[in-house]
């Protein structure tokens, strides 16, 4: 079924008004920059004789790149602020095309001619440093990931074709014939135009499964494809007046279903809109704040506690290796007011994987996952608790818990801890890599010091997942089911109400994910990075922001990205906003935690 939505002049305010949407517009005697208003008109944000050309917007809204120049051979990067209205040039000039944002706009891919071909260059916004991609052979329209470590462009071989570099692994993929590639915000899908049978029409691939499909039939040219936040997907034709274009949508359901139901966005007669880029959902604002003191660890335990976060424990060293020195009781506190880290006392037992809880002036650390030298694998869950005494800066050991318990979520409901989930992963018997999955909700209460099973069991076994709780309701959200060894990553979103002691089942997460870090931010649920399953056996962590809205019940990628692409961050409240701390990340070509922390508000 195809639908065609169209009047004469047409401005459709089709995304979020934190959403922003930039574009070329070009007629008999300018060509310059647009961006859609949100009261459906739209406004230029260049201006002069020069030819202004290939906007890309910063994914926070603030900055504007474009190609500026008098003719072809005399074309400029430049950079716009568009709070200040600043404007800089970047790098040489010459016949200078196509540029696209990476790294949270600290770098631009673009095309620049060098010698006899042209080339990938990347500019450093920081440090003015330019660099090329290692690439022979003229190549247009980079489409880089947020690391900067991969990207998508165009290649004009014996054929114009479309290829995916990962530049660390100096591996190139051809996924099939055509030009303009556009990578979706998630990674996951590349579209590009592509010319059969005398005719252009929008193709996508889906770098995960490996699969193309036809998304245009239209019999006029339909070009330089793009995705919103969304994935949504947006693209120009000519198809209301010859090579004159107009700004066009297919929502995801649309184009995934291959149904074809369009939108016009934006069409004016003699007017040319094209080379349309989106920014992400602008309400979120990011920072940093100090890093992390001393080496850098994933899979600690961390909490807001009277104006302090507290990081205790953690795993040091590369993924998945456990030697002794792997396991830390290190502590650190940092102070929200003066912005500054200090050491505490260590814990008394190393371990990590374990979450915490905090309550009048105690700190509470359930369980972990330990060094026991013994078994084989050297590892094991143990199933003490232990106290913090914030006054007299002191740790001790106060309980033992029902069983050993480490990859669980802690959640603090009315006086109450809720652990849920995890596993001991002590082996059962020589070579055992499962342990024994936790169904079992096991509840500390603080006034009391005693623990209490619930009757009801969790629904579904997992571990390496995250919680949050909302309106005395707690959420688990993603992680690895029973058989965990072989990854079975989960796209569960899971509520849990300790009242009624009865579990429900939320929207699916936009994709199964392991170890990933979650929140709640004002009235939204949060999800920060996780990870991605790319192959049967191939994995890899993802720097995604998406947000849950509990009135619409639905999911919503927000365009925006962490510093890395990590997992097993944690998520602390500072006051109406978050912070994710650390996790652990291959990004850099390394196998290694972090130790950033980021400041998200909304």
């Amino acid at each position: 079924m195809k639908v065609l939505i169209l009047c004469l002049v047409l401005f459709v305010s089709f995304v979020a008004q934190s959403s922003e949407l930039v574009f070329m517009v070009e007629s008999d005697s300018s060509k310059q920059i647009g961006s859609l208003n949100t009261d459906k008109t739209y406004k230029l944000l260049t201006k002069g004789k020069a030819w202004h050309l290939y906007p890309d917007i910063s994914k926070d809204s603030n900055k504007l790149a474009f190609i500026k120049g008098d003719s072809q051979v005399e074309l400029c990067l430049t950079i716009k602020d568009l709070k200040t209205n600043k404007q800089k040039k970047v790098g040489t000039c010459g016949f200078v095309l196509h540029p696209k944002f990476s790294n949270r706009a600290s770098k631009v891919f673009y095309s620049i001619k060098v010698g006899e071909v042209q080339k990938i260059a990347i500019a450093d916004l920081k440090t003015d440093d330019i660099s090329y991609v290692d690439e022979r052979i003229n190549s247009y329209f980079p489409s880089p990931f947020q690391s900067g470590e991969a990207l998508v462009y165009q290649r004009n071989n014996t054929v114009k074709e479309i290829v995916l570099f990962d530049m660390v692994a100096n591996k190139k993929t051809i996924v099939g014939e055509g030009m303009s590639p556009s990578l979706s915000m998630d990674e996951k899908y590349i579209a590009y135009t592509k010319k059969t049978h005398e005719n252009w029409d929008i193709y996508i691939y889906n770098r995960i499964e490996k699969t193309t499909v036809k998304v245009t039939s239209n019999k006029h040219k339909d070009f330089s494809p793009v995705f919103d936040k969304d994935n949504n997907l947006i693209y120009t034709s000519d198809r209301f007046e010859a090579n004159t274009f107009s700004i066009l949508k297919q929502d995801f359901n649309s184009w995934s279903a291959l149904e074809e139901n369009e939108e016009v966005i934006l069409s004016e007669k003699g007017v040319s809109f094209y080379a349309p880029r989106f920014s992400g959902d602008n309400k979120f604002n990011l920072t940093k704040l100090p890093k992390m003191i001393g080496e850098a660890r994933s899979s600690f335990g961390a909490i807001t506690h009277k104006g302090m976060i507290y990081v205790v424990g953690g795993h040091q060293g590369a993924e998945h290796t456990y030697p002794p020195e792997s396991f830390t009781a290190r502590v650190t506190r940092y102070d929200i007011k003066n912005k500054t880290w200090s050491d505490l006392p260590a814990k008394i037992n190393k371990a990590h994987g374990f979450q915490l809880a905090a309550i009048g002036n105690y700190i509470y650390s359930f369980g972990g996952f330990a060094y026991e030298e013994t078994n084989y694998p050297k590892w094991k869950s143990i199933d003490v608790v232990e106290r913090f005494d914030i006054k007299k800066n002191k740790w001790e050991e106060i309980a033992t818990m029902p069983r050993r318990r480490s990859s669980n979520t802690v959640s603090v409901v009315n006086g109450k801890a809720y652990l849920i989930g995890g596993w001991d992963a002590t082996p059962k018997s020589h070579g055992d890599l499962d342990g024994t999955f936790h169904s079992e909700i096991d509840v500390f209460d603080f006034k009391t010091q005693k623990w209490s099973e619930l009757k009801v069991k969790l629904p579904k076994k997992r571990r390496a997942f995250s919680s949050f709780v909302r309106d005395n309701k707690i959420y688990l959200v993603g992680g690895i089911s029973q058989g965990g060894s072989h990854f079975s990553l989960l796209d569960d979103f899971t509520q849990f109400d300790p009242q009624t002691e009865k579990f429900k089942e939320f929207p699916k997460l936009p994709f199964a994910t392991f170890a990933p870090a979650s929140g709640l931010l004002k009235d939204s649920g949060m999800i920060f990075g996780g990870m991605f399953k790319t192959g049967e056996w191939n994995y890899e962590y993802v720097p995604h922001i998406y947000e849950f809205n509990f009135k619409s019940m639905s999911w919503s990628n927000t365009g925006r990205f962490l510093s890395e692409y990590k997992g097993f961050s944690q998520v602390v409240q500072l006051n109406d906003c978050l912070g994710i701390l650390g996790g652990h990340s291959y990004q850099n070509n390394q196998d290694k935690p972090v130790d950033t922390v980021e400041k998200v508000c909304k």
